[in-house]
């Protein structure tokens, strides 16, 4: 007999995976949806754009979401179907099983009949004929012959259309076996099918996220140099930026230090001081006060030096001891990675160990670093 749970047990894996996939993909989709800004009357023409790119990659989402719920109700219709076959196939097994026995009953007992018929026919009527004493006991004894006669050939009809029935059942059975592999192969390319569209969808989902992240990481940086570069407009280099003007800003100096506001200070060669002056022991880590790339420098007033170019401003160190391993120009860091060790090289050379730091907003002109430093340190 054919196991009824063959089919069905290969479809178990599969719908499983679908599930978890289709479960999987409403997730990124809160994630992606995430990224929108919340003021939508802050955003620019660049980030409407690149929200009007999120919604037309959502739409294909959708359509391909539809996609794969129409290839999950084929392959449910697939499972239903061979279900029902392998039920009908199970059944006409047993039909077939049952007929072959009754078949070989009524063979045997059809041969018995036909011999017994013809023997007694001849015994009888001879018998008959010699021992009856009248002509109503020969006509008894041939109606006895032909009651077996009509029996033997019932029996024998009988077997004849159960074996014409056996031929139809096994003639169906072959067709209901070939429309199962059918329906087996019919069900692989759906699943393939399924598969494809799935990575599909996933893919959108990826390349989606990542643009539109990419387009807001930009203008939030766009939008962090404006309102750096209003608010050093409005106070003045020499007032420096409010403080929570870079709300993620951190200390530069990761160890004991002290600095005031030295901004204007008088330099030699009648220049004036352009950054605050944080002294602190040789060595001393220096870290990144934002996210953002590095730029090397070397030699002239300011010795062995970095720049730190973050959204919306840009960080210049001076008179570093040496950078920390491992970085070059071009290096991306995150805030608080080390950059380097506090020192006295350059025009600072003999004198107290410190690190010279500027802020320049919008990546032009330097403001006074003071207040954004003591709110940090």
């Amino acid at each position: 007999m054919r196991d009824k749970a063959q089919g069905r047990t290969k479809l178990v894996p599969i719908m499983g995976h679908m599930r978890r996939s289709r479960l999987l993909l409403p997730l990124l989709l809160i994630i992606i949806l995430g990224l929108i800004p919340v003021n939508a009357a802050a955003q620019t023409d660049a980030i409407e754009d690149a929200k009007e790119e999120k919604e037309n990659a959502y739409e294909e989402w959708k359509a391909a979401q539809a996609e794969v719920d129409a290839a999950v109700g084929v392959l449910l219709e697939l499972e239903a179907q061979l279900s029902d076959l392998e039920y009908r196939i199970d059944r006409m097994e047993g039909r077939i099983d049952e007929d072959e026995e009754s078949i070989a009953d009524l063979r045997s007992a059809a041969q018995n009949l036909v011999v017994n018929a013809y023997i007694n026919s001849g015994s009888t009527t001879l018998e008959s004929a010699l021992d009856a004493a009248n002509i109503q006991d020969i006509l008894t004894a041939q109606h006895i012959i032909n009651r077996a006669a009509d029996k033997g050939t019932a029996t024998l009809d009988r077997l004849d259309a159960i074996s014409r029935d056996l031929l139809r059942q096994s003639s169906l059975l072959e067709e209901d076996r070939q429309e199962v592999a059918a329906l087996e192969a019919e069900q692989a390319a759906t699943v393939a099918n399924l598969a494809e569209l799935e990575a599909n969808a996933e893919e959108l989902y990826r390349v989606a996220k990542e643009e539109y992240a990419a387009e807001v990481r930009a203008w939030e940086a766009a939008e962090r140099a404006r309102r750096i570069a209003e608010a050093a407009r409005k106070s003045g280099a020499a007032g420096g930026l409010p403080v929570g003007a870079i709300p993620d800003f951190i200390c530069p100096v990761q160890g004991s230090n002290y600095f005031r506001n030295d901004w204007g200070n008088p330099r030699s060669g009648g220049r004036t001081h352009k950054g605050t002056d944080v002294f602190a022991g040789k060595g001393t880590p220096l870290v990144a006060v934002v996210d953002g790339t590095l730029r090397f420098s070397d030699g002239g007033l300011g010795g062995i030096g970095i720049w730190l170019k973050g959204a919306g401003a840009s960080y210049y160190y001076a008179h570093l001891d040496s950078r920390a391993a491992g970085l070059s120009t071009g290096s991306y860091v995150s805030r608080g990675t080390l950059i380097g060790y506090v020192g006295n090289t350059g025009n600072a050379f003999g004198g107290a160990d410190h690190l010279h730091f500027q802020l320049h907003p919008g990546h032009g002109s330097p403001v006074n670093p003071y207040p954004t430093l003591a709110a940090a340190c």
